[in-house]
């Protein structure tokens, strides 16, 4: 019965990826409609930043749907995501800690940035470009704290 259920599991969590993949290739696909019709280099640009994001997650997801295939099937396809060894790595928990701090260092840094930048004009992308490097910072720690938890 747990194999049954956890076939399941996989059949339902492939059914929503596949979904959710299809949605990502239909934004991809209007991204790049967007960024070839408009004649505005800002909106160029920051179309490309989320194409270039939104490309990203449509490969993620295909990778993601063949590592679950593979646990179905008992065979690797590839590319599929990997997994992390648990272990532990006193090096690697080491580094982990130290790029979280960098990380939030850099937030710090980034945040205050955004206050000098509030004097801008009001169509300047140097705020919006800097809000979201600060969306990548905890991204970034998100990552690292994973990595530190059970990679370490």
């Amino acid at each position: 019965m747990h194999v049954h259920s956890s076939h399941q599991r996989n059949v339902e969590l492939l059914k929503t990826l596949a979904t959710h993949g299809e949605r990502e290739a239909a934004t991809v696909s209007a991204y790049r409609k967007l960024i070839l019709e408009s004649t505005d280099e800002g909106v160029k640009y920051l179309g490309q930043l989320i194409l270039d994001e939104e490309s990203r997650h449509h490969h993620v997801i295909t990778e993601m749907i063949n590592r679950i295939e593979s646990w179905d099937l008992g065979v690797g396809i590839e590319p599929s995501t990997p997994a992390i060894a648990p272990r532990v790595d006193l090096q690697l928990l080491d580094a982990t800690r130290e790029l979280i701090k960098l990380e939030r260092q850099d937030a710090k840094t980034l945040t205050e940035l955004q206050h000098e930048l509030r004097g801008t004009p009001p169509t300047s992308l140097l705020p919006l470009l800097v809000s979201l490097m600060v969306h990548d910072r905890a991204k970034h720690i998100e990552i690292l704290q994973f990595i530190h938890d059970y990679g370490g």
